[in-house]
């Protein structure tokens, strides 16, 4: 028995070491923190595309979902098979406006530094949000599918907030 739990050779010492890791991976990834790759240009200049990203799914139990937040989401249309990455730009029971390229909530311009300097928000629209409803926009206007096409977000299609990038550069999310 003291050779099964002291030592047995190298290739038991790694195997050991292995099944450890995997064992704490899949502790920390089901409790706490869970990986998603960026598929597409929609958060482009803020995330790339193939990037990895570590995200929270415990990240709003206690507080609901900020603006600016980015966040990792169910897709409304196919919740069991795709997810998204997208910004919350407006939050619930707010009027969120979209016209003259820009974002407007509640008749008021959003600033939106994190986009290029030229991006416009199209095509126009108006949408009252309920008590339960974000509205999410890709940093990439013109080539993200977001709440323009899909419309307001229940709060259940929302999964986490992104952390960080972790692959192919390390790189802390900021709040907006």
């Amino acid at each position: 028995m003291n050779k099964l739990i002291y030592g047995g050779g190298v290739f038991f010492d790694l195997t050991k070491w292995l099944i450890v890791i995997v064992i704490v991976f899949i502790l920390l990834n089901t409790f706490w923190i869970s990986v998603f790759v960026v598929d597409g240009l929609s958060m482009e200049p803020y995330l790339h595309d193939r990037e990895l990203v570590l995200w929270n799914p415990n990240s709003y139990d206690k507080t609901g979902p900020g603006r600016g937040d980015i966040i990792v989401m169910n897709y409304p249309g196919d919740p069991k098979h795709k997810k998204y990455v997208k910004r919350i730009v407006g939050l619930p029971n707010e009027r969120v406006d979209l016209y003259d390229g820009h974002v407007y909530i509640d008749k008021k311009i959003l600033s939106e530094d994190y986009l290029y300097v030229d991006t416009e928000t199209d095509p126009p629209g108006t949408w009252q949000l309920g008590g339960d409803q974000y509205f999410v926009l890709g940093d990439n206007r013109p080539d993200s599918s977001d709440s323009r096409y899909f419309g307001a977000v229940e709060r259940r299609f929302i999964l986490g907030r992104a952390l960080t990038v972790i692959y192919p550069r390390i790189w802390i999310i900021r709040d907006m």
